[in-house]
C-alpha cells in the first residue's frame, strides 16, 4: 500500500527555489514508484486517445519534460505540459508560490505550510516563463515518448500582446510550435490571473473567443482544441462564450483557473510585493467554487447541445475529490496543487477505485 501524505513531506516544487531551478533542478522526488496494475481493456477515451483513467494535471506544474514523465509515472494520464510561448519569456522573481488561506472570495492571506490536504490553498505567480523555441522543440517530443500506451500529452500556450502583429497573431504563433513540436492535443490559455489584463480576461469577451478560437483553430486543425476559462459573471455569460468557442472550432474547455484575489500579509501589506497586488490562488479553497463552475459548465453543454468535452480542475487534494469533480460532469478531472504537495494522490485513486469503476464513458 501506498503511505499517506504527513504534514512533513516535501512538495516537488521547492518553494524556495525560482522557476528556473525548480525546471533546470526539479522535481524534487525520491520516494519509490509502486507498480501500477493497468487493465487490459481501456475504459475511457480523449479525442480518440485511448486513456487509462479520467485523471490528469492541469497547466502549470509540469514544467518540462521531466516533470511530464514523472506526472506520467505517477498515473496521471492526461498530463499538461505548462504554457508556452512563441518566444523566450523570463518568469516574476521570488517568491512564485505561498500557502495562504482565504478570508473572502476576493482576499487571501498568508498562512502556514500544509496540515490538511483537503484545505490547502496557495497563490501562484509566475507570470508564464517559456524556454526557447529551440528548447522546446526538443522537449515536447521527450516528453511525449516518456508517456506509457494510455496515455496523452496536452500542451498549453499563450499569446503574448506587443510583439511584432497583434495579440492572436502570437497565439497563433505559439499554437504552431506546439503542433510542430508533436503537440496532440493543443490548450490555449484564455485566462491567466497572473498577466496583465488584456491577457488574462480573454474568455471573457464571447466575440474574442470567437475570433482568436477561429484563427487558432484553423491554424492547427486537425489537431484537438481546448480552451482554458475562468469563472464567469453569469450562466448567461457562459453560454456565450462557449458557443461561441464551439463556432470557433474549440473542442473542450478547461476550468477552473485559479482564482485572481487580492493576497496580503498579517499587516494588511501586499504579500508578493507592491507591483503583484494581486495573484492567481488554487488548491483547496476554491474546491467549492470550481465544483459549482464543472456544473454549471456540464448543463450550459449538455443543454445547448455544443459537443464539447469537460475538463475540470481547482482543488483536488485528496483522491475522492477526483470522482467529485466527474459526478459533478467533468470528463476529465485534473490536480496541480494536490500532485505538487502529494505526489502519490493519482496512485492512492488507482488503488482505491481498480475494483469499482461500473461504467465505461467515451468522449468525444
Amino acid at each position: 500500500m501506498i503511505s499517506s501524505w504527513k504534514p512533513e513531506d516535501p512538495p516537488l516544487y521547492d518553494i524556495q527555489k525560482t522557476y528556473l531551478e525548480n525546471a533546470e533542478k526539479g522535481p524534487f522526488f525520491s520516494g519509490k514508484i509502486p507498480s501500477r496494475p493497468i487493465k487490459k481493456t481501456k475504459r475511457f477515451q480523449l479525442f480518440g486517445f485511448e486513456l487509462n483513467s479520467p485523471l490528469g494535471v492541469p497547466a502549470g506544474p509540469l514544467l518540462n519534460s521531466r516533470w511530464v514523465a514523472l506526472a506520467a509515472k505517477l498515473g496521471f494520464d492526461v498530463p499538461t505540459y505548462k504554457t508556452i510561448r512563441s518566444f523566450a519569456h523570463p518568469g516574476h522573481p521570488l517568491p512564485n508560490v505561498i500557502p495562504v488561506k482565504l478570508v473572502s472570495s476576493h482576499h487571501a492571506v498568508l498562512s502556514e505550510h500544509a496540515q490538511d490536504l483537503s484545505s490547502f490553498t496557495i497563490t501562484n505567480s509566475f507570470g508564464m516563463p517559456s524556454r526557447s523555441p529551440e528548447f522546446l522543440m526538443e522537449d515536447i517530443e521527450r516528453a511525449n515518448r516518456s508517456l506509457s500506451q494510455g496515455q496523452v500529452m496536452i500542451v498549453s500556450v499563450v499569446g503574448t500582446p506587443h510583439r511584432k502583429g497583434t495579440f492572436v497573431d502570437d497565439f497563433v504563433l505559439a499554437a504552431r510550435l506546439a503542433k510542430e513540436a508533436g503537440a496532440k492535443i493543443i490548450e490555449a490559455n484564455f485566462s491567466c490571473p497572473n498577466v496583465g489584463k488584456s491577457e488574462g480576461s480573454l474568455y471573457t469577451s464571447p466575440e474574442s473567443v470567437y475570433e482568436y478560437a477561429k484563427r487558432i483553430s484553423d491554424a492547427i486543425q486537425p489537431t484537438p482544441f481546448i480552451i482554458k476559462v475562468g469563472a464567469f459573471s453569469s450562466r448567461g455569460q457562459m453560454k456565450e462564450v462557449f458557443s461561441a468557442a464551439a463556432r470557433g472550432g474549440v473542442q473542450g474547455i478547461c476550468g477552473l483557473n485559479a482564482v485572481s484575489m487580492e493576497v496580503t500579509d498579517d499587516q494588511g501589506r501586499a504579500a508578493l510585493g507592491e507591483d503583484r497586488k494581486t495573484s492567481g490562488v488554487c488548491g483547496g479553497g476554491i474546491r467549492s467554487q470550481a465544483l459549482h463552475f464543472i456544473r454549471d459548465a456540464a448543463k450550459t453543454i449538455h443543454d445547448e447541445k455544443l459537443g464539447l468535452v469537460l475538463l475540470g480542475c481547482g482543488g483536488i487534494t485528496l483522491p475522492e475529490h477526483f470522482d467529485e469533480f466527474l459526478q459533478a460532469g467533468a470528463q476529465i478531472a485534473m490536480a496541480a496543487t494536490g500532485m505538487m504537495w502529494d505526489p502519490y494522490l493519482a496512485l492512492r485513486y488507482h488503488q482505491k477505485t481498480e475494483h469499482t469503476h461500473a461504467h465505461s464513458p467515451t468522449y468525444p
